[in-house]
């Protein structure tokens, strides 16, 4: 995976450089522009996706689904972690309440409940009064848009 970014971003050197230097001829300028930012855009994905500590939704169908996918996650990461870490599931449960009450809030607000999604949840196994449980930092939604329509006549 490490090659792979390290790939990426030597192409992405590559063509600041052609533009900065006037390599590139101008009619090809744009289209290496949306290339680069689009190759960012993944990498910022990967970054994302390949993370500890996480707990991750597949690519569902909705953000609705996400959240289904991402709660049946949470519970097969929270019973591991009770029996690897003797992590508390009563106390790890409620904190996941409060994180997906607010993930369902965002995900209305920002009006993608319909959108294809993965959610990707950060979480720290933290220690308070001897008990151990999983708090939650932050959440990454990638969601998905319709980049277009075409058409095939039959």
């Amino acid at each position: 995976m490490t090659d792979i970014l390290e790939s990426l971003n030597e192409i992405i050197k590559t063509i600041e450089n052609g533009i900065k230097e006037g390599t590139v001829p101008e009619g090809s300028r744009m289209y290496l522009q949306r290339l680069m930012r689009s190759i960012q855009d993944t990498i910022k994905v990967i970054e994302i996706v390949k993370q500890e500590k996480t707990i991750q939704s597949p690519i569902s169908p909705s953000a609705r689904s996400a959240m289904y996918n991402l709660r049946k996650a949470f519970y097969a990461v929270l019973g591991r972690l009770s029996k690897e870490k003797g992590v508390d599931k009563e106390k790890s449960i409620s904190e996941w309440k409060n994180a997906a009450g607010k993930l369902v809030e965002f995900l209305n607000a920002s009006g993608i409940s319909e959108a294809p999604t993965k959610i990707v949840l950060f979480y720290d196994i933290i220690e308070e009064d001897g008990l151990k449980y999983l708090k939650f930092e932050k959440a990454e939604v990638l969601y998905f848009e319709l980049e277009g329509v075409k058409d095939l006549k039959l």
